[in-house]
């Protein structure tokens, strides 16, 4: 299957629910105005800008309904994210993990063979570069073989960036803030990250467990500044035999390393922390309560946590 095909197929779908909308409050207001005898005072016509569905999806140019491709592939990509995390199923409908406590084991209760299998931590790398196997981009692109066929996988990746460009740097750049925006400042995802984001990690507040930055950091920090540091050594050895133009390369890429290195060690600092202790959160105290006790590893929200 191909998503462009799922992408027509859905706007015909609400195209035809928008002017059926339209057709009855027309016919609503004709029967008012009859009942009250308003002919020469009130009009039927209802304007297309006052039909209340589809705001965020589509907007009326020139008399006509124009779907906004981007925020439809948005919108998507958050289903994704979702079903990643097990809050969301291919296999059943509505919400499946959304009690605080839940784990993988209670999703495969519910489901036992998953076409999508979500990530069993709760804990899921956003990096610039793919260091990791359960990186939300390799994460992604499995789901899209999943859903659409392997295939079809490269028209449906091409047409996904097509509407938000490359789709590793939408990751790193754009979906968190979009998460935010969608959640009203109330994210359900949480953004564990570094002072410029050379460590960022995505956890869902419903599967929080006490010990979840413990692993955060031993599993991928640490992991992480391992990997960068051996990088930084294979680069070094590399330099003294490299010619002027590769030499030029690697030097700009060992500058970007130690950089990123250096805030890596200043995170882990603040991020042992929290590693040596365990916490508890109150789904009952809401979002904010819960995000702002852990505001100096996570994403600043501008104003969430003001007192």
């Amino acid at each position: 299957d191909q998503i462009e095909d799922a992408y027509e197929a859905y706007c015909n779908y609400w195209r035809e629910k928008f002017y059926k909308l339209h057709k009855n409050e027309e016919e609503l207001n004709r029967i008012f105005i009859e009942i009250y005898g308003l002919e020469d005072e009130l009009t039927p016509d209802v304007p297309f800008e006052d039909i209340t569905i589809l705001k965020k999806e589509a907007k009326i140019i020139d008399g006509e309904l124009v779907f906004d491709k981007k925020e439809i592939i948005k919108q998507f990509i958050s289903y994704f994210v979702g079903v990643l995390f097990a809050r969301f199923s291919l296999d059943k409908e509505g919400l499946i993990l959304a009690n605080l406590g839940d784990d993988i084991d209670e999703y495969l209760k519910q489901i036992p063979n998953p076409k999508f299998l979500p990530d069993d931590d709760n804990i899921v790398p956003i990096l610039e570069r793919e260091y990791f196997e359960d990186d939300i981009v390799n994460r992604f692109k499995e789901f899209i073989k999943k859903v659409f066929g392997k295939e079809y996988f490269s028209e449906n990746l091409r047409f996904i960036e097509s509407a938000v460009g490359d789709i590793r740097k939408y990751f790193n750049k754009e979906f968190y803030k979009d998460h935010i925006k969608r959640y009203k400042k109330r994210p359900i995802y949480w953004m564990i990250t570094s002072k410029n984001g050379a460590f960022k990690a995505l956890i869902y507040m419903h599967r929080f467990y006490p010990d979840i930055f413990a692993r955060v950091r031993i599993k991928y920090l640490l992991e992480l500044i391992a990997k960068i540091e051996s990088r930084i050594e294979s680069l070094d050895k590399r330099l003294n035999a490299a010619d002027s133009k590769e030499k030029k390369q690697i030097e700009k890429e060992l500058i970007k390393l130690n950089k990123e290195l250096k805030e890596l060690y200043e995170f882990d600092k603040v991020l042992q922390k929290y590693a040596n202790k365990t916490f508890e959160i109150d789904l009952d105290d809401g979002v904010k309560v819960n995000y702002c006790k852990f505001k100096e590893i996570l994403y600043p929200i501008s104003n969430l946590c003001k007192k």
